[in-house]
């Protein structure tokens, strides 16, 4: 019985001005996806994975090539040619993965720059959209445990100011 009162003794406690709050909450995630500028940047992102993918991918069958090349010749070489491509082929090799290293970082630059200054501008947007609606508190849908029917979710009306503003 008194677990059943509770929570109607702690309504009734509370000052009426708290009971008036408006939650609202935003899929920010989905909202950068589905505007205009986040669908251009992830296509950028997409676009610049391809091609360094298809460079490094390029760079390893030669690699690769070379391998077999040197396996089917290394029993006719000397020992000092035998070496000499050894070390070019290790070195070929660790070329190979410092670019494959130096291609994640300018994603995950390229990544954080598009998408940073996007995420920037539509909290921007968010705040504003949710201060037209009335909302007294305004959160991440993904910071969010539960969220009751009682919950304004504002993600389409951001999505759609974000694309008319940028």
């Amino acid at each position: 019985m008194i677990r059943r009162l509770t929570p109607m003794l702690i309504a009734a406690l509370l000052p009426a001005s708290a009971m008036a709050n408006k939650f609202c909450v935003v899929d920010a995630e989905t909202a950068i996806n589905s505007t205009t500028e986040g669908k251009a940047a992830q296509s950028r992102l997409e676009s610049l994975q391809a091609s360094k993918q298809q460079e490094l991918e390029t760079m390893g069958k030669q690699l690769e090539q070379e391998f077999k090349d040197y396996e089917s010749r290394a029993s006719i070489l000397s020992d000092s040619a035998r070496q000499q491509m050894e070390q070019q082929l290790m070195q070929k090799q660790g070329q190979l993965q410092q670019m494959a290293m130096a291609a994640e970082q300018e994603m995950q630059g390229t990544y954080m720059q598009l998408l940073g200054d996007l995420e920037n501008k539509l909290m921007t947007v968010a705040a504003d959209v949710g201060k037209q609606k009335g909302c007294t508190v305004l959160l991440q849908k993904q910071a969010t445990i539960y969220v009751s029917n009682d919950v304004s979710d504002l993600t389409n009306d951001v999505i759609s100011a974000y694309n008319a503003r940028h």
